[in-house]
């Protein structure tokens, strides 16, 4: 590309998706959020809001807001709406270029149906074969995504999350757009390693706010404030994705010395490989039945419950009422509100019953990912319509699906035609419950978004089963690089063994 200006361009695009393959719903066009050029500065935009506040601070620099697509994390997507999304990218940097750089907001998980290649890869390398190899590209990923040596030889610089649950979006996305700078103002050719650690990891054992997942990232700033480092990142990678590249990695990125991040990163897989050991559940958990009982036995309110076998946030189908039918039996004074079950012929029958109305449903009918567990429960509709619009900041879709808020006995109860992430209070708000007001709140989570963790009093973790069950030797494995932890105990490894990127 010929610069025709002073101003530095910079086009920002990115399909954010988390998809976990086990899973029995696919990602469709009607799964996906779009966000167009002028969404991007009408709302807070995940990540994307970092890389603004940054490039709007350059006196020099023009952010250029082109298309931003997410959905909330589910099965597959499908290649219909892959290649929808994909083309539209190219279309729009290849009509609104030329550009200084291009800034990809990604998640690092995602997986087509049919595509035997990561899909954040060939997302991608196709932005690069289109701009050609002198435009820098600054990618900013999900700490939970894969990276695979196409994807970082394809890259100039990255930034990585590094709070699990996720608080600092707007952080990462600035960093990306910052060392995006440095490089097209000052013209360095940054230099990148990365190690494959050959650790699964699912993000309820890394959570950053406990050990060993704490120290590490809390020591990354260590790494890239040494002298010619631009930035050091860990991903976990997806730990349930029974795929070749599936592990956590290392990174380093300098800003002219490939010796100087393989020295890094060398470093850094070390110390994470000597700590493989020490990740483990760290939170409250307890298996269903002993969980909701503690619950219910709790001074304080709200408790919330995590149904972590069917967390729609990790890509489960959310459709098991497996907890439901357990808190039927539950002996308890106080109401529980059980959120967020994936349900559309359910949801149909009681929005054709009618506020007010009361009707026979049967639990368990609709259980796609798991058996179907059956019981029959008179459910009387209180609230519920077509769509449930969300208001303030939201990771996810901002527009949800039909939806219906029941109750049967003392459990009040939301059905939804299409699977939901309830992670925020306004979830709760906008179906007319209380976030605070109720004892007990199931969600179909792992840990605890970061807006419910700041009201609740408790958490508990359940080990429930469901395609996000936390236990991965109970996974079915075929495709996965072999050994790895904790799947091969007793495996031996160097980080030299897993090194890749520049070497010089």
């Amino acid at each position: 590309m010929i610069k025709l200006h002073n101003t530095i361009r910079i086009g920002i695009v990115g399909l954010s998706i988390e998809t976990m393959l086990s899973s029995p719903g696919v990602i469709g066009m009607d799964s996906l959020q779009e966000y167009g050029a002028k969404d991007f500065r009408q709302g807070e935009v995940w990540m994307v809001r970092g890389i603004l506040a940054r490039l709007d601070a350059e006196p020099d620099a023009l952010a250029v807001p082109l298309y931003w697509v997410t959905a909330l994390p589910g099965g597959p997507m499908t290649t219909k709406a892959y290649r929808a999304v994909k083309t539209k990218t190219l279309q729009l940097i290849e009509e609104q270029g030329p550009f200084e750089g291009i800034l990809v907001v990604n998640h690092g998980a995602l997986e087509v149906e049919g595509l035997d290649q990561d899909a954040d890869t060939d997302f991608v390398l196709a932005i690069r074969q289109l701009v050609g190899e002198s435009v820098p590209i600054g990618v900013a990923l999900d700490l939970h995504g894969d990276m695979t040596p196409e994807l970082l030889n394809a890259t100039t610089v990255l930034s990585i999350l590094r709070t699990a649950p996720h608080r600092d979006d707007k952080e990462t996305g600035y960093r990306a757009a910052d060392q995006l700078l440095e490089v097209l103002k000052t013209g360095i050719q940054p230099k990148k390693a990365a190690v494959r650690i050959p650790i699964l990891l699912p993000g309820e054992i890394a959570v950053t706010t406990a050990e060993p997942a704490k120290a590490l990232y809390n020591s990354l700033s260590s790494y890239s404030t040494k002298e010619g480092v631009l930035e050091a990142n860990i991903l976990t990678g997806f730990a349930w994705n029974d795929r070749p590249w599936t592990s956590a990695t290392a990174i380093v990125v300098s800003k002219r010395s490939a010796e100087l991040a393989r020295a890094m990163v060398l470093d850094l897989a070390g110390r994470i490989w000597a700590e493989r050991k020490e990740f483990r559940l760290q939170m409250e958990t307890a298996e269903v039945n002993e969980g909701l009982a503690r619950a219910a036995n709790c001074s304080e309110k709200p408790v919330f419950v995590s149904d972590s076998g069917d967390n729609t946030t990790a890509g489960a189908a959310g459709d098991l009422t497996f907890v439901l039918q357990a808190a039927l039996d539950l002996k308890q004074n106080g109401e529980i509100v059980i959120a967020g079950i994936t349900a559309p012929t359910t949801v149909q029958r009681l929005l054709d019953a009618g506020i007010g109305n009361s009707i026979e449903i049967e639990l368990g009918l609709e259980h796609v990912s798991r058996h179907k567990t059956r019981r029959k429960v008179t459910a009387l509709v209180e609230a519920g319509g077509k769509e449930l619009h969300l208001l303030g900041f939201q990771p996810y879709r901002s527009k949800e699906s039909a939806w219906a808020r029941v109750r049967i006995g003392k459990i009040i109860a939301t059905f939804h035609a299409q699977a939901i992430g309830i992670t925020t209070p306004n979830h709760f708000s906008a179906m007319g419950i209380s976030p605070t007001a109720h004892k007990i709140y199931v969600v179909k989570l792992g840990y605890l978004h970061p807006q419910l963790e700041d009201i609740s009093a408790r958490h508990i973790l359940l080990l429930s089963d469901g395609t996000s069950q936390l236990d991965m030797t109970r996974l079915s494995w075929a495709r996965l690089a072999r050994p790895i932890h904790p799947l091969d105990q007793n495996m031996t490894w160097n980080p030299h063994e897993g090194l890749y990127g520049d070497k010089a």
